[in-house]
């Protein structure tokens, strides 16, 4: 007789919910439970005797490092898979260090998950999940989000590397902005004189966005020198440019290896520097925004970045991610 494996996805995303479940649906032995967060899947082990546990580090109220902190919650042995977008070599030993059985980075590969969960017992029927989710149709938001949270993971793998310091990922905040709205996000910006903000605009294939960065902490000089940044001219911000540059160039070589789409960046500016910035922009007009804070551990520094673009570019790169799904 085959032994039931319970299956439980804690991932805030409902993309991988939906994404593993389809590709482990022909598991003739495989019940599924889901968490949105590190407490609701604690509770989950409490009451239920779960098997496998995949598992995302980067999630509001709990995340996934808390997550394995807290366990043991019972007696019940789980095998803990992290699957997570990020993919600094730091979060991967942490994972390791508190108990993860396996780590596996996002966009996860179907192959190396299906031959995991075979060795895990799984047995999986004939048939295999082909085609898109439908989920996945018209659910520009979801998408979004989990392109930025994989974006975000590499990039912040890519400061990590340059730094020598572990980077706490953020949860990328995805949503429509008014542009009412961004004018005043704009001036709030303008007014805070505790902040260095740098403009960079980016373009790609029909795709025009422009990117905020805000810089706060008393460490941004020495954040800077120590990414290799120097000043060389006391009465410009070359280091805090630089440092702007590499923030948004890390998220969009990430974004482009998803979607295929090569950006340009434009050379980045203090925004004081550049007053009419959405000057010409209707104010009955929406844009698709995706915000997050990088924070080195160590270091008093703490990015904010804000990613601005149109509609228009927003299906151009849905209709690259389902393209790719096809």
């Amino acid at each position: 007789m085959i032994n039931n494996i319970n299956i439980l996805i804690c991932d805030d995303s409902v993309l991988v919910h939906k994404s593993i479940t389809r590709l482990l649906q022909s598991c003739s032995n495989a019940t599924f439970f889901y968490a949105e967060n590190g407490q609701e899947g604690l509770d989950y082990l409490k009451n239920n005797d779960i098997d496998i546990m995949f598992l995302d580090l980067t999630m509001p109220i709990m995340d996934g490092f808390d997550v394995m902190k807290s366990l043991p919650v019972c007696e019940y042995n789980t095998t803990i898979i992290v699957l997570s977008a990020d993919v600094q070599l730091t979060a991967m030993e942490r994972s390791l260090a508190l108990g993860a059985d396996y780590f596996l980075s996002k966009p996860f590969n179907h192959d190396e998950l299906t031959e995991l969960s075979q060795g895990l017992g799984l047995v999986f029927d004939n048939i295999q999940p082909t085609g898109v989710d439908p989920h996945l149709e018209n659910n520009s938001i979801e998408i979004m989000r989990e392109l930025a949270n994989i974006a975000l993971g590499r990039g912040a793998a890519i400061i990590s590397d340059h730094l020598g310091d572990f980077i706490k990922m953020p949860l990328p905040s995805v949503s429509f902005m008014k542009s009412s709205d961004l004018s005043m996000a704009i001036a709030d910006i303008r007014n805070d004189h505790e902040l260095i903000a740098i403009t960079q605009r980016f373009v790609g294939a029909g795709i025009h966005g422009e990117a905020l960065v805000e810089l706060h902490g008393k460490d941004i000089h020495l954040f800077g020198e120590t990414l290799g940044f120097s000043q060389t001219d006391e009465y410009k911000n070359e280091v805090v440019i630089d440092i702007a540059n590499l923030m948004v160039s890390s998220f969009l070589v990430a974004l482009s290896e998803q979607i295929l789409i090569p950006f340009s960046v434009r050379q980045p500016i203090v925004l004081e520097e550049y007053m009419n910035l959405h000057h010409t922009h209707c104010d009955t007009q929406n844009f698709f925004t995706i915000e997050y804070t990088y924070k080195a551990e160590i270091l008093d520094v703490e990015c904010e970045v804000l990613f601005i673009m149109d509609n228009h570019s927003l299906s151009i790169i849905n209709n690259k991610v389902m393209e790719s799904l096809h």
